[in-house]
């Protein structure tokens, strides 16, 4: 299965898991109009029974946590070369940011990877390799992923990975946007 299937098959696997039944809203005011009842009887013939959705027991999921800013070294992405699409991730960093991130991240300066600039780009696009390794060695943890979170820019790797943001959107965002960009994506995903 590929990654964007994977992906894919996780959306689908997180919308069925989400869904409230109407018995676990609170009642309406008296006099009210019944819009659930109403819903249902619109809709009954066309659905036919519901389905409920299986569990799956905890053992057979996983949940990736990408990592933040601060998680930078010189030297990190190294050991990923070797695997499919890496040096792509990193190429395509290079055409959305200007400079070599693989660079700057396997030699340093430590100063300059240090510099959030450079940092957020380099533990993002790192943090997306390291999910091209895992795809690679097991590849059951990508295809039985029930969710992804991140921290600070790692929200950013976490959307990529779940197909909600494009990996050039994640890369291109100006540290002094970050905020605002992470604070609009969460308000359209409420919505």
């Amino acid at each position: 299965m590929s990654v964007r299937v994977a992906r894919a098959a996780w959306a689908r696997g997180w919308g069925a898991g989400c869904r409230r039944g109407a018995a676990d809203f609170p009642l309406p005011p008296p006099r009210a109009v019944d819009v659930a009842e109403l819903l249902r009887d619109a809709t009954a013939a066309e659905e036919g029974p519901r389905e409920v959705a299986a569990r799956r027991p905890p053992g057979q999921c996983s949940v990736l946590l990408f990592p933040g800013q601060g998680s930078q070294v010189v030297g990190m992405g190294r050991g990923l070369l070797r695997y499919p699409r890496v040096r792509e991730l990193y190429a395509a960093a290079r055409s959305v940011l200007g400079y070599d991130l693989l660079e700057l991240s396997l030699h340093g300066p430590q100063e300059a990877l240090d510099r959030t600039a450079h940092c957020q780009p380099a533990v993002f696009v790192a943090s997306l390799a390291a999910v091209e390794k895992l795809h690679h060695l097991q590849p059951a943890v990508i295809e039985n992923c029930v969710a992804a979170a991140g921290f600070s820019v790692g929200e950013f790797a976490a959307l990529v990975f779940a197909g909600a943001m494009e990996f050039s959107e994640g890369a291109a965002v100006p540290p002094e946007e970050f905020l605002q960009v992470s604070l609009q994506t969460h308000q359209d995903a409420a919505r």
